[in-house]
């Protein structure tokens, strides 16, 4: 009999989380059956680089519709947030057929392969509102019919031309992601997507407005998305320009938890994974170590310089350090290095230093030395040098934290605090009754139960799953010089868009060959 009161407790909190369940699972449903707006028409058409028509039909069975506004967003970086565009109703009625052109030409330009979402918001004269589930399409370059082939992660996509040459482009692009994903220490982790272009006006034709004309590839690691030319089978394309962008995929889905890494670090080890390098890049490499004008890594971390001719040294003396890098440390310390890139807690130096025990000035003073070059730390700093430590599986110790008593004792209170709390429930209840039967006799008296009632509780949204994000990692834009063709002595500053390389053409002042 003791127990009663525990089990009505229990009976009546399984009550209430199942109606507060069935609410939350019906209430949707019941808001959209009651709701007299209904789209029951849309469509969208993409007019590859210029703009996006979308057409969408709605009807009310109680009032004219009279507002409408369309939410678009471009979800081309990180932080994209939606537009909002207030579609004109020129005459409200109860069936309507809306249209809007929205502009991506000029500073709206967004890339192929951008992801798209996007939703109507309709309103009546009763202000019955409607909010239709977001609708979602990803935007490609619709001035050609694209042909496709599909090996694993990696889907290849080109244009007038035959099956043969997708073919031969599928086999040499995996060729370029095996020997990558074997120096890198790991492959492709997500599907990417590689547009071949047949000219260099078609190539252009898909980038924003104002590049220049040395852009030659063009690599969107959050899109994972790549762009190169490739004129037949024998350009040479496929051999510098392909395993470059592939590389600047690859590494930054490895990397994808962690900070950006120095502009150095990126580019040269995508320059190093190369099957063919230009001699321009090693000549002018070797016109700085003649001269002793190497660029410090401080210089060429953040972006590289604006000066065509720094630029394309920042190049060659990048790839030259991961080579070193390689052929010193080795392929197992190197896959450590980059494996620790991906942990978000430290930064390159750290990552350096538990890796190959070199921090990045004592590794570009080893690496100056090796190349006869001036140091730039004296005898003392750089004796103060970490000697290398290769991780093993041997067990650690775990940090103490001074707050697990705490956690522990808050933890065990927890637990006995309720117990102490239903134990002493049931003791007085039994007391309460033995008093009770102890005066029946002499005093009948009524006893009215009352029910322990559960404070009043607000069940709140439980937050979304929300995969980890690069939304959090600094925005980094990588910095390229602007070439002006047939106009060496006036040069100025190009737009500095990511992962644009410069393979085209050389100019008559080197550009950085990316």
């Amino acid at each position: 009999m003791s127990w009663r009161p525990i089990y009505f407790l229990r009976l009546l909190m399984l009550c209430l989380c199942g109606l507060f369940l069935l609410l939350i699972a019906f209430s949707s449903r019941a808001f959209a059956a009651s709701n007299p707006i209904t789209i029951t028409y849309q469509t969208n058409a993409v007019h590859f680089p210029g703009s996006i028509d979308f057409t969408m039909t709605a009807n009310d069975r109680d009032m004219p519709i009279s507002q409408a506004t369309l939410f678009i967003r471009f979800k081309d970086t990180p932080d994209a947030v939606p537009e909002q565009d207030n579609v004109t109703i020129s005459h409200p009625a109860k069936f309507i057929t809306l249209h809007w052109h929205e502009d991506t030409s000029g500073n709206n330009f967004h890339s192929p392969g951008t992801p798209v979402e996007y939703y109507w918001e309709l309103q009546d004269g009763l202000n019955n509102q409607y909010f239709e589930p977001p609708q979602d399409f990803i935007t490609i370059d619709t001035r050609f019919s694209w042909q496709h082939l599909s090996q694993g992660l990696l889907q290849v996509n080109w244009y007038n031309r035959s099956q043969v040459f997708g073919q031969v482009v599928l086999d040499r692009a995996n060729t370029s992601l095996t020997d990558i994903s074997q120096k890198l220490g790991g492959g492709l982790l997500h599907p990417i997507n590689l547009w071949i272009y047949a000219s260099n006006e078609d190539f252009h034709g898909a980038l924003p407005p104002n590049s220049y004309e040395w852009v030659g590839g063009e690599a969107l690691p959050y899109l994972n998305e790549a762009f190169i030319r490739v004129v037949d089978t024998e350009d040479y394309t496929l051999m510098r320009d392909m395993p470059h962008e592939l590389t600047h995929l690859v590494f930054h889905q490895r990397i994808a938890q962690g900070p950006l890494p120095p502009t150095w670090f990126d580019e040269g080890l995508a320059v190093y994974n190369q099957f063919y390098h230009e001699p321009e890049m090693q000549f002018r490499f070797n016109q700085a170590l003649a001269s002793h004008t190497l660029l410090r890594l401080s210089q060429i971390s953040d972006k590289f310089p604006a000066d065509a001719d720094k630029a394309y040294l920042a190049y060659g003396q990048s790839w030259n350090l991961i080579d070193y890098m390689y052929s010193t440390f080795g392929q197992a310390r190197m896959t450590l290095l980059i494996q620790n890139m991906n942990n978000p807690r430290t930064d390159f130096g750290e990552d350096l230093t538990q890796a190959l025990g070199e921090d990045q000035v004592h590794l570009e003073n080893q690496w100056r030395l090796h190349l006869n070059q001036p140091a730039i730390l004296n005898s003392d700093q750089a004796s103060t040098a970490l000697k290398p430590s290769i991780q093993t599986s041997q067990p650690q110790s775990a940090p103490t934290d001074s707050t697990e008593p705490l956690f522990v004792t808050l933890g065990v209170l927890l637990i006995l605090l309720p117990m102490a709390g239903i134990g002493a429930l049931l003791v007085y209840q039994r007391r309460k009754r033995q008093q009770v039967l102890a005066v029946q006799q002499g005093q009948p008296s009524t006893i009215q139960y009352r029910p322990f009632t559960t404070p009043e509780q607000t069940f709140g949204r439980s937050p979304a799953n929300v995969p980890p994000d690069i939304s959090g990692i600094p925005s980094w834009q990588p910095d390229y010089p602007a070439i002006n063709e047939g106009d060496s002595e006036n040069m100025g500053l190009a737009p500095f868009v990511p992962f644009q390389e410069n393979f085209n053409s050389q100019p008559r002042k080197k550009a950085p060959q990316e």
